[in-house]
């Protein structure tokens, strides 16, 4: 103790020096509550955390086990995510196809026209305007279905893109629908809406330029096209979902848990330091006890 910043007053020279002493042996508990990062090498292997700083496996360990609750709590929200995504997992797809020939000509024919210039140009103009003029998306590989996209439910018309994303080519007048939805009714009315507007297009295109019945475009629905597909994943994808999300569950658990843990225990160091600095019974009645 320092005597030199004595008041010559007993009482109060007396409280500071208590205050003191407890500071220093509050600070001392509180020191040993935090780990020792002296100047000593030793071979801790130092995590990241959310809050900016560093900690140990160790002492990531001893927060989790602390705070074990923040940790379960984490991991049963994900477990309850990834248990509705299995749920909800899978949709309805199908690729309907209406190929435009000549008057009353069958695709199967080689001179059905619909490999003629001008018929695929109407062909897409029926999908410009089912389309509203709004480009339509094309992939690397013309076969790929509309879901491997990431649409989960979407409907997509477009004149038969036998290119790719770079290089455009349209080798014949046909228009692919594709649909993807949640459920197989959904799926079945937008299919139906969409085959009798470009039927309803068609006609109507036809009729303004004053087109002989017997002379107008035919548009044929390739009827094998018209299923509609149940797409679900597969086991493997299954379990490696399961497995990617037990892992950002536990990483986001474990994070949680140490910065609430720091969040609590730098909490209790100011409440003991701030119950070291109040002032004692004697001080407050001016060195007079009551």
């Amino acid at each position: 103790m320092d005597a030199r910043h004595d008041t010559g007053d007993p009482a109060e020279d007396g409280d500071r020096r208590a205050r003191q002493g407890r500071h220093a042996g509050v600070e001392g508990q509180v020191a040993a509550m935090i780990p020792d990062h002296g100047t000593a090498v030793r071979p801790e292997i130092m995590l990241a955390t959310g809050g900016g700083g560093r900690v140990t496996v160790r002492e990531a360990l001893s927060a989790m086990g602390r705070r074990w609750y923040v940790l379960l709590a984490i991991v049963m929200v994900f477990a309850g995510l990834t248990f509705l995504f299995y749920k909800d997992g899978g949709s309805y797809s199908t690729r309907t196809t209406i190929t435009f020939t000549l008057p009353s000509r069958s695709t199967l024919l080689p001179e059905s026209g619909s490999t003629d210039i001008s018929i695929i140009a109407f062909a897409g103009a029926i999908a410009t305007s089912i389309n509203q003029g709004k480009p339509v998306e094309t992939f690397s590989d013309s076969d790929a279905p509309y879901y491997g996209a990431g649409v989960r439910q979407g409907v997509m018309v477009s004149l038969r893109n036998g290119g790719n994303q770079w290089i455009s080519s349209f080798p014949s007048a046909t228009i692919d629908i594709q649909i993807v939805g949640r459920t197989r009714e959904w799926v079945v009315e937008r299919q139906q809406e969409a085959l009798k507007q470009i039927i309803d297009v068609t006609a109507a295109q036809q009729a303004a330029t004053v087109t002989p019945e017997a002379d107008r475009i035919t548009a044929i629905v390739e009827p094998l096209s018209t299923d509609i597909q149940h797409v679900t994943p597969g086991r493997s994808e299954i379990i490696l979902a399961g497995v990617a999300m037990a892992i950002a569950g536990l990483i986001t658990g474990c994070s949680a848990a140490i910065i609430v843990d720091r969040a609590i225990r730098a909490r209790r160091r100011r409440r003991a330091l701030r119950r070291v600095d109040a002032p004692t019974p004697a001080a407050r009645t001016g060195g007079r006890f009551a």
